[in-house]
């Protein structure tokens, strides 16, 4: 099985910190502090420019791109297109975050315009905003999945098949985060079920994962930077949990720069199955 392989996915923590990869994020300013040291704690070097003129140059020395359309204005998303477009032609890994496509008209149509141009190794999104990308009805609770969207036992098979069809068609890997995030590419799928209630309490969890994400796409293929980036993060989550929701903050992100591959291993709670 595939989490047979979880300690050789987990050296990629040490080739990032030999490799130190620049990791270009274009994210919203409520996250960017969050995001930025969440990258530096991997031992990488992150940077956030979103000025449309210099992207073609800070594109040119990045190691990955992430884009993030939480926030946006019509600046943020031009230079969102325009890093996309030096990425795919440098042949750089890129992941789009969809915050808030259930939300708003714009944003989703900016991102099914981007996903018909260009190449992107992972699209991230909650369950909300991944049915509002497949076209199906969505209950988003603007930039949050609505409460009659999240993940269960129940609706399991009908999130991997929705999530298969966006995969194929855009030949990528698909994340879907909430309680039970599912990853997915082609016909294998992956259940994550760690975490913890205060990851969702606070702002940037998201974006966070998004930049982690990135960050091991620099030294890895999409389903391992996936798989290593949700687990640091929600079980760094699990190990900080507190009832002050601020003390949690600061705890998760010690725990995100200090967690141990022992610790990770131990608690890892992943299902792997195949459509």
């Amino acid at each position: 099985m595939y989490m047979k392989n979880l300690k050789k996915i987990l050296e990629n923590r040490k080739f990032v910190r030999e490799k130190i990869p620049l990791i270009h994020a274009i994210t919203n300013p409520i996250a960017i502090n969050m995001v930025a040291n969440s990258i530096l704690f991997q031992g990488a070097k992150a940077i956030c420019a979103e000025c449309e003129d210099e992207m073609e140059e800070i594109v040119k020395i990045s190691d990955s791109l992430s884009i993030n359309l939480g926030n946006i204005t019509n600046s943020r998303l031009k230079a969102m297109e325009i890093a996309t477009k030096f990425a795919n032609e440098k042949n750089i890994p890129v992941i789009m975050d969809v915050v808030g496509v259930g939300a708003s008209k714009i944003r989703l149509d900016f991102a099914k315009n981007l996903l018909e141009k260009y190449k992107f190794e992972v699209i991230k999104g909650n369950s909300s905003e991944i049915l509002s990308l497949c076209g199906e009805k969505s209950h988003a609770k603007g930039i949050d999945a609505g409460d009659e969207d999240e993940v269960s036992d129940k609706n399991i098979k009908y999130f991997t098949e929705i999530s298969q069809k966006l995969s194929k068609k855009y030949k990528t890997t698909v994340l879907i985060t909430g309680k039970t995030d599912i990853l997915l590419k082609d016909d294998k799928y992956f259940l994550f079920e760690n975490g913890c209630d205060n990851l969702s309490k606070i702002t940037a969890t998201g974006c966070m994962l998004t930049g982690l994400i990135s960050t091991f796409l620099s030294v890895s293929n999409p389903i391992d930077a996936s798989i290593l980036a949700l687990l640091i993060l929600e079980i760094s989550g699990e190990i900080s949990d507190t009832k002050k929701p601020y003390s949690f903050f600061v705890n998760l992100m010690d725990n995100i720069s200090e967690i141990s591959d022992e610790e990770i291993i131990k608690r890892a709670k992943i299902r792997e199955g195949n459509l």
